[in-house]
């Protein structure tokens, strides 16, 4: 049986707002609809990414029941800190979503007319919205307060989302040729200034 870690009422409401938050974003996202004409190439990202992130998020919450897995100690300054990343990482989704305007679906497709947006947080990162998942991943799995809870969050995670960037950054060769090969000389998937990740 999961137990989830809460240090106080109110530490409990700003977690339950994350993660509400984070449901309506990426139930909002699987609305958007795009422009007739598109062309596809998803390649089953979506639908991955969508159970992937259930299953992640089921089994972290399961993993609370497991006690020999608890931080040890700091709790509660590690579940705080986790909360922080939460909420940082989905405003800084929802700055990356805006930024990019009708061009942000949830499938992998190129849509007529589309031009390569360089600026706001795709000056520097060429995947921030998935920076901004990262964060809340983490966040989330830190605020369970459990390692393995942790653990399950990142290793579940990252395979799915290394396989969408490889599908989106095919699509973008494709559809933009040498003009993407160029942002990718100056640019990161997902961290600014890092030798990582290029």
């Amino acid at each position: 049986m999961s137990t989830v870690y809460l240090p106080s009422p109110l530490g409990g409401m700003a977690f339950a707002l994350c993660f509400l938050g984070w449901v309506l974003l990426e139930g909002w996202v699987n609305l958007r609809g795009w422009q007739a004409g598109s062309t596809h190439r998803d390649r089953f990202s979506r639908y991955l990414i969508i159970v992937g992130m259930v299953l992640a998020i089921s089994l972290a919450t399961w993993a609370t029941g497991l006690h020999m897995f608890d931080v040890p100690s700091n709790r509660d300054m590690i579940f705080y800190g986790g909360v922080f990343l939460m909420g940082t990482g989905l405003l800084f989704r929802a700055y990356a979503i805006q930024h990019l305007g009708r061009y942000f679906v949830p499938e992998v497709l190129i849509q007529p007319n589309q031009s390569l947006v360089m600026t706001g947080p795709y000056r520097y990162i060429r995947h921030p919205s998935y920076t901004g998942t990262f964060l809340t991943v983490i966040g989330f799995g830190l605020a369970l307060t459990n390692w393995l809870s942790l653990a399950l969050m990142v290793a579940l995670s990252v395979p799915m989302y290394a396989f969408r960037i490889t599908v989106e950054e095919q699509a973008m060769i494709e559809a933009f040729g040498e003009e993407y090969r160029r942002y990718m000389q100056h640019s990161k998937r997902l961290i600014p200034f890092l030798l990582l990740f290029p």
